[in-house]
Parts: structure tokens; C-alpha cells; sequence
């Protein structure tokens, strides 16, 4: 695990920070207290990492970054933010913005394909949302399950997270894993930081958890135990439009699975 010691002694904001007890927190009761070896975006400290990290991501997720609508709806809610962020055609008008199109937890919850895949009421195992989008939408999906090293954690949140790549990253983990309260969830992973080896969640239950800088290890450590309804691992989604990007991801592909 990233100490306060360890990454303060390596240079890294995360580290100082913590050390510090520079990491500005909100008012105790709006929100669950974060985990203690975490750094909030909405801090000094977090938007220095920010402004220094692969950020591509979150300039295109954020601005469509919603709440779950529902306990179960963790893994819809991230597809929907991508599925925007991808600017996804043919793009569907929910009746509550109507007539004006945009993807919603709504649009995605109705469509009779997704019905015909998988019912999401319910909750989602990876495969599930990976069959879900890739058998209903013009969206390649690489389904990875957690990787066996950090070092391949690592190569595949960079190639992902990249500036000039055009695929975002859902992690699907284990709450307990991070310290947090919940159990299995999907959220967002939209930045990287090489400094101090963090990833940025956008967590869409945003009434528990703001958004947070957390050590890669300890995310990958969140994903090592199976679901345990359908024993199935814990890993990462990585998306892309499937049109002219096509050739782009299947090479990415590739390149994270070689």
C-alpha cells in the first residue's frame, strides 16, 4: 500500500498532503468520510495532482458525470456519462429533456434491446454490462478481469487514459477493498497520475463519496475477491466508439491484453 511516508518520501502530493493534514475535507454528515489514503479532487491538493496528470478523460466524462438513480444503477450510470462523453449515435431524447437528445440512465434502462440482454434493474455483473453495450450499441467493449500485476494495471490505465487515445475506463470493485461502505460498484476511472501512481473515480454514487485520487494498488486490491453472486472477477470495461475507431481500439485491445 501507498503510506503517508512512502509517497511523501518519493516527492508525491499524495504523501505531503496526507502528512501534512493539508487535504482540505467537507462538513462531517453531507457525505461518507472518504478513505484515509485517498485525496479529494475538490482540494489544493487534488487539483495539483489533476493539472499534472493524464486528465483527457475527465475533460470529456465530467461535464456528463450523473448520480446512480438507484442503488443498482452503478453500472448504468457509468455507461451513460461514456456513452455522452463518446458522443454515441444513434443518440436517444429521454422524455423528461425532450427534444433534445442525450444519453440518460432513463433512455438506456427502456431500450427493448437491453431488455432483451439483461435486465439492469437489479444490479450488473461486468459481463453483463459488457454484452449489454456491445450487443445494443455502435461501442466496442474490452472486458478485462483485474489484472494479475500492478505493472499491468498500470500499462492498462495509460493506454486507456491516454491524450491521444479515444476509449474511457469503468472499473467495476469491491467497496469493502477501498475501506468504503457498499459492496460491489462501477464507476468511472477518468485521470492518471504517474507522480504518485493514482487514479482519479468519479464515483457516481455521489451522495456516499465525492470524487477521489486513490493509489492504483489499492483500487486493484479492491477488485481481488470474485463477485460473490456470480463468482465472476472484478477487472476494468474500456470503451470506444465503434465507427472509425474501430481499428484504433482493436489494436489497443492488444496492446493491454498482450
Amino acid at each position: 500500500l501507498v503510506t503517508c511516508s512512502d509517497a511523501s518520501a518519493n516527492g508525491g502530493v499524495l504523501g505531503a498532503a496526507l502528512a501534512a493534514g493539508a487535504v482540505a475535507r467537507r462538513d462531517e454528515g453531507v457525505l461518507l468520510p472518504p478513505p484515509s489514503f485517498s485525496v479529494e479532487l475538490n482540494s489544493t491538493a487534488g487539483f495539483e495532482v489533476l493539472t499534472r496528470s493524464l486528465h483527457r478523460s475527465y475533460l470529456q466524462v465530467a461535464i456528463h458525470f450523473e448520480t446512480q438513480a438507484s442503488e443498482s444503477l452503478c453500472g448504468i450510470a457509468s455507461i451513460a456519462a461514456v456513452f455522452n462523453a463518446l458522443a454515441v449515435e444513434p443518440t436517444p431524447v429521454d422524455p423528461t429533456y425532450s427534444p433534445y437528445s442525450y444519453w440518460t440512465q432513463a433512455t438506456i434502462v427502456n431500450d427493448s434491446c437491453v431488455a432483451a440482454v439483461h435486465d439492469p434493474s437489479y444490479g450488473s455483473t461486468r459481463s453483463q454490462l459488457a454484452a449489454m453495450v456491445s450487443t445494443c450499441y455502435e461501442v466496442d467493449v474490452l472486458n478485462v478481469s483485474a489484472p494479475s500485476s500492478l505493472d499491468v494495471a498500470r500499462t492498462l490505465v495509460v493506454e486507456a487514459l491516454r491524450d491521444d487515445a479515444e476509449t474511457h475506463l469503468v472499473a467495476n470493485f469491491d467497496r469493502a477493498g477501498l475501506d468504503e461502505a457498499g459492496g460491489g460498484h462501477f464507476s468511472p476511472i477518468v485521470a492518471y497520475d504517474v507522480l504518485d501512481d493514482l487514479v482519479l473515480m468519479l464515483d457516481v454514487a455521489k451522495y456516499k463519496y465525492p470524487p477521489l485520487w486513490l493509489p492504483l494498488d489499492d483500487l486493484l486490491a479492491a477488485m481481488a475477491d470474485d463477485d460473490p453472486i456470480s463468482s465472476e472477477p472484478r477487472g476494468f470495461l474500456v470503451l470506444s466508439r465503434r465507427d472509425a475507431t474501430r481499428g484504433a481500439a482493436a489494436a489497443q485491445g492488444a496492446a493491454l491484453t498482450s
